[in-house]
């Protein structure tokens, strides 16, 4: 059986994923990009390296699964509607699941809303570590280079503090739903791992802009009857999109061929 996939955000992360899927052969089905106007970069209609642009109802009829790699605001503005149509909706920007009326409406049906590990590992054990009240406490420590933090429309007290780094250099502490807000394009990990153990106010979130980090480095500690966890992980960063992991188009990938069905591998559950 074929999968056909249409891309929802067609950045570094969605031609990364294009390339990827088309390098796999027979499986996979490309339909399109979805057009969302200037930040799609371009109108339905228009071909994107081959792929054509549809509009979302187009795509909807066209496809079984929407890979979003865009935004918070993609997943906020059409996820609801993908779901809702009986289309299974792969997200990436699992911040953007910080909103709780968000989550219910994801959640509703018929279609699946399926998440993407993203740019860390260890997600598996810790919602099992979590089952039963196992976990009473989550720490996330992210440390990024100075340029992958600044966002567009960042206040001017903590741009200033990124710019002013000499050294690794504490510029956020507090809860997933904070961190995502003021850092939407950076910090996915928190409300995945939120989500992992099935409590956003257990997880804590630390953001450091360190001016030598060439790669970007996630500290996950955990701890609670079940056990004591730590995890590092330290990625590369996009060369085209610094602010993410080049591991994020490749997880995305993963997820798409666990989806599929693939013959000749295992999948872990």
């Amino acid at each position: 059986m074929v999968l056909k996939v249409a891309l929802l955000g067609y950045g570094a992360i969605g031609r990364e994923v294009r390339r990827m899927l088309l390098a796999d052969g027979g499986s996979i089905s490309m339909t399109g990009v979805i057009a969302r106007g200037p930040l799609a970069g371009g109108e339905p209609g228009e071909a994107r390296d081959g792929l054509p642009g549809l509009g979302l109802e187009e795509a909807l009829e066209r496809a079984d699964l929407v890979i979003e790699c865009a935004s918070a605001t993609a997943v906020r503005e059409h996820g609801p509607r993908i779901i809702a149509s009986g289309t299974d909706l792969l997200i990436a920007s699992i911040g953007a699941l910080a909103n709780p009326p968000l989550r219910r409406a994801l959640t509703a049906g018929p279609g699946r809303a399926h998440l993407s590990t993203g740019a860390i590992g260890g997600l598996d054990l810790l919602r099992a570590a979590a089952l039963d009240g196992g976990l009473e406490r989550v720490t996330l420590s992210t440390t990024k280079a100075p340029a992958a933090l600044i966002n567009p429309g960042m206040d001017p007290a903590t741009r200033s503090r990124i710019e002013a780094a000499a050294g690794p250099t504490e510029i956020f502490a507090g809860t997933v739903a904070e961190a995502v807000l003021r850092f939407p394009r950076n910090i996915n990990v928190a409300a995945a791992l939120a989500l992992a153990v099935g409590d956003f106010a257990m997880v804590r979130v630390r953001i450091l802009a360190d001016p030598v980090a060439a790669l970007t480095l996630h500290r996950i500690e955990a701890e609670g009857s079940a056990g004591k966890y730590a995890f590092d992980v330290a990625n590369a960063p996009d060369p085209l999109n610094p602010a993410t992991s080049a591991l994020t188009a490749r997880s995305i990938v993963a997820g798409v061929h666990r989806l599929s069905g693939r013959r000749g591998s295992f999948h872990f559950i």
